[in-house]
């Protein structure tokens, strides 16, 4: 397993864990659908990869890195 800022452009990742420090942030990924053995896809990166696109559920999501940290994936 591996924090999903780690991964590659346009490669289908699993989550397999959300955890971190900040509870209120993981309580918001879940909201949001992100959750265990969902396919999250990195689509673009800024400039300084502080700020990345993912795809999960056919929705396209706008995370800052150090939040994105919490999530862990392996490849599909």
């Amino acid at each position: 397993m591996m924090p999903l800022t780690n991964g590659k452009l346009n490669i289908p990742y699993k989550i397999k864990d959300i955890s971190g420090e900040n509870k209120k942030v993981v309580r918001r990924f879940l909201e949001l659908g992100i959750i265990k053995g969902q396919a999250i896809k990195i689509l673009n990166t800024s400039i300084l990869k502080k700020v990345f696109l993912v795809e999960i559920r056919g929705y396209i999501l706008s995370v800052k890195a150090d939040l994105l940290s919490y999530i862990l994936v392996e490849k599909m």
